[in-house]
């Protein structure tokens, strides 16, 4: 890719950054305006509006400018590609009991939870368990769909999320 569209993509990166905050900001002060004053409605300002087509309006010139991924595009970095990246194993055995058994697994007779695993009882499938860059939920996903990357992205509906494929 030319580095000049590489120089315009990392500062077109830079201000959507900005600006998400800056909507952040303004949304907050809005919602805050609106429970001040005992408001049934978010009335949010002109400026709200303005930042938000901003923002997609760098969205799409980023979208626009993206770098075609083909075969040779995709080496990942060393130790990721052979499957010994450190990050994977503890994604993987999010899922286990106090006893080392994954979720659905039979628990042994040292185990308490009494035939099979009732899995991590901090985090059950469907919790949410962080946020990405761009606010989306991370969730943990159910036993048959932790091996997929996008089971982990899941949607929130009504405050709870939602895994498995989208």
């Amino acid at each position: 890719m030319n580095p000049t569209i590489i120089d315009l993509r990392r500062e077109l990166e830079k201000a959507r950054l900005t600006l998400v905050d800056a909507q952040s900001h303004l949304s907050a002060h809005a919602q805050m305006n609106a429970a001040l004053h005992c408001a049934s409605e978010v009335f949010y300002s002109p400026l709200h509006a303005k930042v938000t087509a901003a923002i997609a309006g760098i969205e799409h010139a980023l979208e626009r400018t993206q770098e075609a991924v083909t075969a040779t595009a995709l080496k990942p970095p060393a130790g990721h590609h052979d499957g010994t990246c450190p990050w994977i194993g503890i994604l993987i055995d999010l899922d286990r009991c106090q006893h080392g058994r994954h979720q659905g697994d039979a628990c042994g007779p040292d185990g308490a939870c009494t035939g099979a695993s009732a899995g991590n009882p901090h985090l059950r499938p469907g919790a949410v368990i962080g946020y990405s860059l761009r606010r989306d939920p991370i969730v943990m996903p159910d036993r048959d769909h932790k091996h997929d990357p996008a089971a982990w992205r899941g949607r929130a509906r009504g405050g709870t999320a939602v895994t498995g494929p989208a």
